[in-house]
């Protein structure tokens, strides 16, 4: 038994369906790129949901919940009709968690897991393909002052090339993710 089946029907979907949800979310987060992109960002979706379901090492809950989001594929589609609420939703999960659980450590290691997704699905086409010079050079400055910003608050910041893999809209959606997923609130 886990900690899942404490949980009501709407407290579990919430929770399960987060996983998918954001990455579509992302991935609906501009559509550049046509059915192409979707495409190709579906197929990251998928497969590191369920990369993280076989995942024995780091957190148990996230494994379960990943498992659990894996097992119900066949619900996914039903879960793609309700992306505006996917950072409300995300508040509620951590919300629900919190009640929940006594490690605070699942619930970042839950926040993290979702920002990974999020990230993967972000990179998984490039949009940046065609840019005059000008765009491109404030893209690279851009990249250069998130760098420096990280680089003050100690943090990893993400590679160059990665960078140029998600688009300026992606960059916003995953910066409001970041935000809705915070513990410091």
């Amino acid at each position: 038994m886990n900690m899942l089946d404490d949980l009501t029907d709407e407290q579990r979907e919430i929770i399960v369906s987060l996983p998918y949800r954001v990455g579509l979310w992302i991935s609906l987060s501009d559509m550049t790129g046509g059915q192409e992109s979707t495409t190709q960002e579906l197929t990251v979706l998928s497969a590191i949901i369920n990369g993280f379901a076989e995942e024995v090492f780091g957190s148990e809950l996230v494994q379960y919940i990943m498992a659990d989001t894996l097992s119900k594929k066949d619900e996914w589609p039903n879960w793609s009709g309700d992306s505006e609420s996917v950072l409300y939703d995300c508040e509620i999960a951590l919300s629900i968690l919190a009640d929940h659980v006594d490690d605070k450590k699942e619930l970042g290691a839950f926040a993290v897991r979702l920002t990974e997704i999020a990230e993967a699905v972000a990179g998984a086409f490039r949009e940046y393909e065609h840019m005059s010079v000008v765009q491109r050079i404030i893209l690279y400055m851009s990249y250069f002052v998130a760098k420096i910003k990280s680089a003050l608050k100690k943090t990893h910041y993400i590679s160059l090339k990665e960078f140029l893999s998600i688009s300026r809209q992606e960059r916003r959606a995953l910066d409001a993710l970041s935000n809705a997923l915070s513990l410091e609130k």
